[in-house]
């Protein structure tokens, strides 16, 4: 298997490993969501998905080598974002995981049989250089999303957002005020909403300055349909096996 380690990545780059949706006819879909973000010479996974035998496997077709991996971040503990867990757990004994304060602590025991350091979020704060957590959100889920500082300004991820899409693009405004928001990507909870509040969250992205979108996994079909009208060239669509050339979203 090709070998994705920190020393031979240069680039910040993000892939997408595990979504409801593919990019890539060899890579399966699954409910559920995974990134890797490449910054720094550090290898950082965010999320799992749903199922440990597609992150493996999705993992293996990407070249992208679990016992790489040098941070985890779990955006909230729902099972289509912890499947994977052990699987990341078994092939990187002492790797930090970054966890909302609100995980159960007998989650938290359990990674610890795995040697993994435990890194309990609450508020915002820079876990490696230009990698930051926006802290635990309240919402009908607690969660927390993963900030990425890059040249062409912050980029959000977000696993369900649970606590509210605009409200975590505002928690990072509010925690990197000198910085555009360069693109929000991942869940944006919004299944089940109807066109008038997703064009009032298309509206609010564009006032907060939001320059590209990427809603996926949660987000739901009509959701991707009318950010993909609104933003138009700016509107990425993601899928397991999309790769997003951080440098390349400065305008």
């Amino acid at each position: 298997m090709k070998s994705r380690s920190s020393e031979n990545v240069s680039k910040p780059l993000i892939t997408v490993i595990c979504d409801n949706y593919t990019a890539r006819e060899d890579l399966e879909a699954s409910w559920g969501f995974s990134c890797l973000v490449a910054l720094k010479g550090k290898n950082i996974l965010f999320d799992t998905g749903a199922d440990d035998v597609v992150l493996s496997n999705n993992m293996a077709r990407l070249g992208i080598d679990p016992a790489s991996i040098d941070l985890m971040m779990i955006s909230h503990q729902h099972w289509d974002h912890t499947g994977g867990i052990y699987t990341i757990l078994s092939a990187c004994r002492n790797i930090p995981v970054c966890v909302p304060r609100s995980f159960s602590v007998h989650f938290q025991e359990d990674m610890k049989r795995y040697s993994a350091r435990i890194i309990d979020v609450d508020g915002a704060d820079e876990i490696l250089p230009g990698f930051f957590t926006t802290g635990e959100l309240d919402g009908p889920v607690k969660e927390q999303a993963a900030l990425v500082q890059t040249e062409a300004g912050t980029v959000v991820i977000t696993g369900c957002a649970h606590p509210g899409i605009v409200r975590i693009v505002e928690a990072a405004k509010k925690f990197l005020p000198n910085d555009d928001i360069a693109l929000v990507m991942g869940g944006f909870h919004l299944l089940n909403d109807g066109d008038n509040h997703i064009f009032n969250i298309i509206e609010r992205f564009k006032a907060l300055g939001v320059r590209y979108s990427a809603a996926s996994h949660c987000s739901g079909e009509r959701t991707r349909e009318l950010f993909a009208r609104q933003y138009a060239e700016h509107f990425i669509t993601l899928g397991a096996g999309s790769i997003i050339e951080l440098e390349h979203l400065k305008s």
